[in-house]
């Protein structure tokens, strides 16, 4: 019987472990600027684990490219973000939604789950990407 809710306990536990909200500090990577004013992210090994896999994440929606179904989830509301110039560049990621979502409201909180990608390679993108995002709270 103990082995069968120990099991009971592992199953249940890593499963709700794997809905655990990321932290914005697991994601302030160190960042350098090239000569031309872009961003490099320098991504630590111990984030690896990380790397894409499902993450759930909470934040503020910022608009990028609303025509363009663009998308952000910044750790402060906008006025504090990063695209007004009060923020790092560590504390946006990008979104690429799963299915167009409608009526989406900047300074919305909400929490989003998807596959976490590191962008180390292109510059006029967010350090992390994630895709397949859908809402999950």
């Amino acid at each position: 019987m103990k082995k069968i809710i120990v099991l009971l306990f592992v199953v249940f536990g890593l499963n709700a472990s794997a809905q655990q909200v990321l932290p914005w500090e697991m994601l302030a990577v160190p960042y350098s600027t090239t000569p031309d004013g872009l961003y490099e992210p320098q991504f630590p090994s111990w984030l690896d684990k990380y790397k894409n896999t499902e993450v759930v994440i909470q934040g503020y929606l910022v608009p990028v490219d609303v025509e363009g179904n663009q998308y952000a989830l910044s750790r402060y509301a906008f006025s504090s973000c990063f695209f007004c110039g009060n923020a790092a560049p560590n504390t946006v990621v990008e979104l690429v939604f799963k299915e167009r979502p409608d009526d989406l409201i900047t300074d919305q909180f909400v929490v989003v789950k998807g596959t976490l990608v590191f962008n180390a390679d292109d510059p006029f993108r967010l350090f992390f990407i994630l895709q397949q995002t859908e809402f999950a709270g």
